[in-house]
């Protein structure tokens, strides 16, 4: 047998890991629900063609094939297989829809009456692994979860509105400070090379280098353009309008003048507008948001409004999205025609940046009490009364696994569990303890130890850790 490890760019996650992991998740859970999403999951694995031509070029060479043991001999070199890794949980969704979002079901209350089997606009959670034949690097890896927040079935711009609010409302709660959400618009874009005189074609391949700003150097992306065929004059065109800076309000109008030329442009400027209204009247706050033209994500399948929020921590971007009304039209062969928004939570970039940030430092492990069990006569049943209690009061507690009468030694054990694990609090219950009718109650924080009587242990005790 080889040596024991992990394949590249996957990892184990240990309990310190995992705690902070279920933090980060349980937030945005909590902030999505409150904004009205409900949660879906799919499969793992999906059918080539459902992921087959949605992501660019640069995107399905990441996709990772599946093949079953039985199948290894059948297939030819370079043949596409049946099945595939979701690459995201996107085009998963608008599978969904296409699938089950016209569907009726009975009301069992009155059988005459028929709904929805998902609301319209269906507003969707799902948090999720995902998988990407990518390079590891800091940040990066092959298995990541995704953490998304989707709208099906709505074109108004209050929807953009809501999920840029829900992003800086989540990014508030997990403690970061400095953060921003860049905002741009697919129709801008067109319109500026419609203008620049690039020929649709190329227009996918030119979003993919100009997505690439955040990376690399100008010079660098105006190579990768004149290298795929842009002349000079073409490049300075779209550089004079992704350069645009100043306020949001000012690098609209800047853009506004630029591309005036522009039928396309003009509605993603004026969508632009309305967003930055609406974002203002629900009182978002204007200093975790900004007008971007240099932000392109390179994915085919957006149509409008598109967003990414970088932080202070050099992680990259930890969250994007955008609108895709076109996606569960082409996915389902025409069968379903729905506009739909949505952003996603990079959550193992998110971790990343919080470590870099120390926004972990206060985050504990789940244990709040450990109740010292030892096997003396009546010690036991104490134990089990007291950590019973201490649960049904919503405690997280636990009982020590020490089936042995009151040694120092078995006593040391135990605390020295208690204090690897980070407890608060210790409880110790021993023989001369139940003689005097008390408790030992010890503040694993600040090494203090009192009496407290056995009867009214459990009230104490929680009184102390939900004052």
């Amino acid at each position: 047998m080889g040596e024991l490890g992990t394949m590249g760019g996957t990892r184990d996650f240990l309990p310190d890991e995992m705690i902070r992991r279920e933090y980060v998740i349980d937030t945005l859970k909590t902030i999505f629900r409150k904004y009205g999403f409900e949660p879906l999951e799919t499969p793992a694995i999906e059918r080539w063609e459902t992921l087959a031509g949605k992501y660019g070029e640069e995107g399905e060479k990441l996709i990772y094939h599946v093949v079953s043991s039985g199948s290894l001999g059948t297939l030819k070199a370079g043949e596409r297989t049946e099945h595939a890794l979701r690459y995201d949980l996107t085009v998963p969704l608008a599978r969904v829809m296409g699938m089950y979002g016209d569907q009726m079901v009975a009301d069992p209350a009155d059988l005459k009456k028929q709904s929805r089997r998902l609301p319209r606009p269906f507003k969707r959670y799902q948090i999720q692994p995902v998988w990407r034949g990518d390079r590891p690097g800091e940040g990066r890896y092959r298995e990541f979860h995704q953490c998304d927040a989707d709208v099906v079935g709505s074109t108004s711009p209050m929807v953009e509105t809501e999920l840029i609010a829900l992003t800086v409302e989540a990014f508030r709660v997990l403690g970061f400070a400095d953060f921003t959400v860049k905002i741009n618009h697919r129709q801008l874009l067109k319109g500026l090379i419609e203008q620049a005189g690039i020929a649709p074609a190329k227009e996918a391949t030119v979003l993919t280098s100009i997505d690439k700003l955040d990376k690399l150097p100008p010079e660098k992306v105006r190579l990768e353009l004149a290298d795929k065929g842009l002349s000079a004059d073409q490049v300075d065109i779209l550089f004079q309008v992704i350069a645009l800076e100043g306020t949001s309000e000012q690098v609209l109008e800047g853009a506004r003048s630029l591309l005036s030329a522009s039928e396309a442009a003009q509605r993603g400027i004026g969508k632009l507008a309305k967003l930055l209204n609406y974002l203002e009247a629900l009182g978002v706050d204007n200093a975790h948001y900004r007008i971007d033209l240099a932000l392109a994500r390179g994915l085919d399948y957006y149509t409008g409004t598109i967003f990414e929020t970088v932080t202070a921590a050099k992680v990259g971007s930890v969250g994007a999205g955008g609108r895709y009304d076109r996606l569960i039209y082409d996915l389902s062969g025409g069968k379903a025609d729905q506009p739909a928004c949505g952003t996603s939570f990079g959550l193992d970039r998110i971790l990343a940046a919080m470590d870099q940030l120390g926004l972990f430092a206060s985050l504990r492990r789940a244990g709040e009490v450990l109740v010292l069990h030892f096997g003396d006569p009546g010690v036991s049943q104490a134990c089990f009364e007291l950590v019973r209690g201490l649960r049904e009061a919503g405690v997280r507690a636990e009982l020590g696994y020490h089936e042995e009468p009151f040694t120092p030694n078995g006593m040391r054990q135990q605390l020295g569990y208690a204090n690897e694990k980070g407890f608060a609090y210790a409880v110790i219950v021993g023989p001369d303890e139940m003689a005097q009718g008390q408790a030992a109650l010890r503040d694993l924080t600040t090494r203090r130890q009192e009496k407290i009587p056995l009867a009214t242990a459990g009230q104490l005790i929680v009184g102390r850790l939900r004052p």
